[in-house]
């Protein structure tokens, strides 16, 4: 056997076997995924009983909040803005759980598209309600890109700028109001996140936000060099604001799905390696099963194909740093 055979066997000790497939088995998973995102859509379309766990809200109210006409939240698993029950309550926002196979611990989060012009008060209303008293966003998409508006300027830019404020104009009547105001903002260099420090303010209650800008990740598509880097720090970054996994981190880019999936599932990863979760011997596709968990509570999460093997990529990777962590150091022979 060739030197670097050997050396390349010796790398790969260690790592699931499901990290190891061919791009081509890859692809036949990504393929089988779409297959069952394609069943739960038509049973969407055939099936429209309210007891469907797949029935869609097609009304015009809610279709008027989807950005993306495609993109939409199941019915039975989405979040409620908490409002007068004659208004619509509907925000494109998805409440996610992922379990840990270590202890079965739960980690929440809430996947959403950035918000048209006209919904700013939706997503401050919705991060009023259903974070803790510290919040943490993630937005992984710039507000304009490829000649698209991709996401409406939903925070304050500068510390300078005066406080804004959330639903002046009672949208739905129940006296709700808030401001938000930006008192911090730093680059952090090993994430390459811009980093707003937030205050959410109701009547007398405050509510601090961190609000994590990654802007490189190109719709569709992976960071590439250093930028790949840069999106495992903003992973670790927006847990070390974050006041545990109990309060649900909000993740978003433009549509809520491609991006913020892909982020989701690498957040579910790289804790599972770092618990010592995933056994080397494992059989199971944990990332296959992964996935079509997170479709299961959100359409089309890690959106394309090339997303997709990203995860594979990365958490191999990790799997080989972790492994030379731990190879004792080789004897010298001079």
């Amino acid at each position: 056997m060739s030197r670097s055979r050997r050396r390349g066997r010796s790398v790969d000790r260690g790592i699931p076997r499901f990290l190891l497939q061919s791009h081509n088995e890859i692809r036949r998973k990504f393929l089988e995924l779409e297959y069952l995102q394609g069943e739960r859509l038509t049973q969407s379309l055939v099936n429209t009983h309210e007891d469907s766990k797949w029935r869609l809200d097609d009304s015009p109210e809610v279709s008027s909040r989807n950005r993306y006409s495609n993109i939409a939240a199941w019915e039975y698993n989405r979040i409620k803005l908490k409002v007068p029950e004659e208004h619509c309550d509907y925000i494109n926002a998805s409440p996610i759980t992922l379990t840990s196979r270590k202890d079965n611990s739960v980690k929440r989060y809430i996947c959403t598209q950035g918000p048209k012009e006209g919904q700013f008060n939706h997503i401050w209303r919705m991060i009023w309600h259903e974070t803790d008293d510290v919040a943490v966003i993630v937005m992984l998409t710039k507000t304009f890109e490829l000649g698209r508006d991709k996401c409406f300027q939903y925070f304050p830019e500068k510390v300078e700028d005066e406080a804004w404020a959330v639903n002046g104009d009672d949208e739905f009547g129940d006296g709700f109001s808030a401001t938000i105001k930006c008192v911090e903002k730093t680059k952090d260099k090993r994430s390459s996140c811009t980093v707003r420090k937030l205050i959410l303010k109701v009547g007398d209650k405050e509510k601090t936000v961190w609000h994590l800008l990654f802007k490189g990740w190109p719709d569709f598509h992976v960071p590439e060099g250093e930028d790949r880097n840069a999106l495992l720090e903003a992973v670790k970054l927006a847990n070390e604001k974050n006041s545990g996994p109990h309060n649900p981190l909000i993740v978003h880019c433009s549509a809520g799905v491609g991006r913020s999936g892909t982020f989701v599932t690498l957040d579910h990863f790289i804790r599972e390696i770092d618990a010592g979760a995933i056994a080397a011997d494992e059989r199971e596709d944990l990332i296959f099963e992964t996935v079509n968990q997170l479709r299961e509570q959100r359409m089309y999460m890690v959106q394309s194909q090339v997303q997709y093997e990203f995860l594979y990529q990365v958490l191999k990777e990790k799997f080989q740093r972790r492994g030379k962590s731990a190879s004792p150091p080789a004897h010298i022979v001079e």
